[in-house]
């Protein structure tokens, strides 16, 4: 293989040395990665087979990462949101007025952006 790293654990990949606080995405394409070193060292495959499934894997593992970061942002998304309802909810409990259903529904419905962090 190249001596062209494509991944940010690669060279400790190919010297069989596992490195702390990886993501679980990472762990596995570390895995992969070490597997695919071992088979071409050891003579089971080819420069080219080795080569080959280095991009697959290069592949799949940034798509597990564009699909952690959507994750993570969706939670983000989330975590806002369902704060933000709460505070809406709360100021409709303590003063229910047409105007704060509205808001909370605004809130409910994506209209409006929650009033995060600031306890009424």
């Amino acid at each position: 293989m190249r001596e062209q790293w494509d991944f940010p654990f690669e060279r400790e990949a190919a010297q069989n040395i596992l490195p702390p606080d990886l993501s679980l995405s990472d762990q596995m394409a570390y895995s992969a990665l070490r597997n695919i070193y071992q088979a071409f060292q050891a003579g089971s495959i080819d420069r080219k087979r080795a080569g080959e499934e280095k991009r697959r894997l290069r592949r799949a593992w940034e798509q597990a990462k564009e699909a952690e970061a959507l994750e993570k942002r969706l939670l983000d998304y989330h975590v806002r949101l369902i704060r933000g309802a709460e505070l809406a909810i709360i100021r409709c409990r303590k003063d229910p007025t047409a105007e704060n259903a509205l808001y909370l529904c605004n809130v409910l419905d994506g209209f409006e952006r929650p009033e995060v962090g600031t306890w009424s």
